[in-house]
């Protein structure tokens, strides 16, 4: 995804349906209003369990 001009912003760990067990997603967004600073704070704000990786 960086590769295509996307950012890495946090993750966070979501227990995934129909398996019942635990994933962590990593949120990238590409934003083509020039706001680059922008972050989509849904799923930050949604889930218990969110963080930042450092070697991402």
């Amino acid at each position: 995804m960086k590769r295509i001009g996307m950012k890495y912003c946090y993750s966070y760990k979501e227990q995934w349906q129909p398996k019942n067990f635990p994933v962590i997603f990593r949120m990238y967004q590409l934003n083509f209003d020039g706001q680059k600073d922008r972050v989509y704070p849904k799923y930050w704000n949604l889930y218990e369990e969110h963080f930042i990786e450092t070697d991402v």
